[in-house]
């Protein structure tokens, strides 16, 4: 290892961005497996998230470095040991925001695939689930599952006053059950894919996953999927088993009468 005192500042400032992007990228790599499974990355905002954390943790600190660095101060490693902490203090900040950002619920109602991030499900809603699998945030990727719509009147309308204050039956997951248990019903909600209005770029993104996965159009299904960021498009078996998430709007045609 080179002696501090026989680098410049320039080649410090080289070495200190190499190991803040080496970190960096480790780090990222092992959230984005965890947390983040394709497509959701993009549509949950991620790439903000990524920014945050590459410009705070990896530009900033070597171009402090940059500025700082002069082998004749006497106070050079305690000034690198606060740069170093600085950073270790706006990664674990990005990564507690990453953490309360990512999706920990795909919740399948009538109206399609709701995608439900750490941050918008409440410790107290988590606590009054029915079943312990729904009792606490998911943290090796979201969990598929559904609803059971309540029969009470005075329940119902809680969930229509929790949807005036931004929050669904998504949020609640006292109404939560296993996706394999309704997975008739959201047969039943799901549309034909021949049923997706796509331009030629996302008719083509779909033509690609058929025969990459060797399957034919007329024996699957979609849904819409809704993220903090945008639409997705659930494609689904015949049996209503989830199959893949597209990054392609789930525009449909007007079924037939």
């Amino acid at each position: 290892m080179l002696a501090i005192k026989n680098l410049s500042r320039y080649r410090a400032a080289s070495y200190h961005l190499v190991i803040s992007a080496g970190i960096a990228a480790i780090t990222l790599t092992v959230m984005l497996a965890l947390w983040y499974p394709s497509p959701l990355f993009a549509a949950m905002g991620g790439m903000e998230l990524i920014a945050l954390i590459v410009g705070v943790d990896v530009a900033i600190g070597p171009l402090i470095t940059l500025v700082i660095f002069d082998t004749r101060k006497k106070e050079l490693l305690f000034d690198l040991a606060v740069i170093a902490l600085l950073q270790v203090a706006a990664l674990g900040y990005g990564v507690y925001t990453m953490s309360l950002a990512r999706p920990v619920f795909m919740v399948a109602t009538d109206l399609g695939i709701r995608v439900v991030p750490a941050v918008e499900i409440d410790d107290e809603e988590l606590a009054k689930a029915q079943r312990d699998e729904f009792r606490h945030r998911p943290l090796t990727g979201p969990q598929l599952v559904a609803v059971q719509e309540p029969s009470d009147k005075k329940e119902r309308e809680k969930i229509v006053f929790a949807a005036l204050a931004g929050k669904g039956i998504q949020n609640l997951p006292q109404y939560f059950v296993p996706y394999a248990e309704k997975r008739s019903e959201v047969v039943k909600t799901s549309r034909p894919l021949a049923d997706l209005d796509l331009s030629d770029k996302d008719r083509a993104h779909l033509d690609a996953y058929l025969r990459r996965v060797g399957r034919k159009a007329d024996e699957l299904r979609c849904l819409p999927v809704t993220t903090k960021r945008g639409l997705l498009t659930a494609i689904l078996d015949a049996n209503g088993e989830l199959l893949e998430l597209l990054a392609i709007p789930p525009d449909l045609r007007q079924a037939q009468k």
